[in-house]
């Protein structure tokens, strides 16, 4: 479904991908494995556009609910994959995924069941990059290479897992998929000055109103 004009969100399965329009195409995560053909088609069915128009996928983290589909739409489209650097060596495939007990078990799980593929990144981040039409805000704390993307012309912040929607209210990831904590709110903090009118979630639904004060009312509960 089309969220703003221009932006559109896919329910990629546990997380949600985001689908920025324009002359070419970019996506944002790309949910489970198993969802590109999901992808595939609405660029093709509500868009009636087509998918090799997708040029560029940004990770927002190596989480494997955000890279599952990655390299089904690499093969499918040929399109080029940014990575933050810290976050490289895991969608690459050359260190394992990290997090607490309960989600090692599940990469296991996903690994085998998926079959997916490493992918090699074509555009390695740093915090302050510009791409397309957005600033990379490198937050870490959720992962160590985990990115907000912020659009300073329609005023739009894509956050990953870093924040969710839940009750009219803005939430961290929780402490157990905190491995840095400090940092986590060292990261939320460089989002106070932002003017940001919606707010893009990786596992909840987008704020469309109020952003900017509703991050303010999250950041005074770190």
């Amino acid at each position: 479904m089309e969220v703003i004009s221009g932006i559109h969100e896919i329910d990629t399965t546990a997380a949600r991908s985001y689908l920025v329009v324009g002359d070419e195409l970019t996506l944002i995560d790309t949910g489970l494995a198993g969802n590109a053909g999901k992808i595939i088609n609405y660029v093709k069915n509500e868009l009636k556009r087509d998918p090799t128009d997708i040029k560029l996928i940004i990770i927002t983290h190596h989480h494997f609910d955000h890279i599952g589909s990655l390299d089904k739409l690499k093969k499918l489209t040929e399109v080029k994959v940014a990575v933050h650097k810290d976050d490289v060596d895991y969608v690459s495939g050359r260190k394992s995924q990290i997090g607490p007990a309960f989600f090692k078990f599940m990469v296991k799980v996903f690994k085998i069941v998926s079959h997916y593929q490493p992918v090699e990144p074509d555009i390695i981040l740093e915090d302050g990059d510009k791409i397309g039409e957005y600033q990379v805000i490198h937050t870490p704390g959720h992962t160590k290479g985990s990115i907000c993307l912020y659009n300073p012309q329609n005023k739009t912040l894509s956050v990953g897992d870093n924040l969710k929607y839940v009750n009219g209210k803005l939430e961290g990831p929780g402490a157990r998929l905190l491995p840095e904590p400090e940092k986590y709110k060292e990261s939320m903090e460089k989002l106070a000055s932002l003017v940001i009118e919606v707010i893009f979630c990786g596992h909840s639904q987008p704020i469309t109103s109020h952003a900017s004060r509703k991050l303010g009312e999250y950041l005074k509960t770190l």
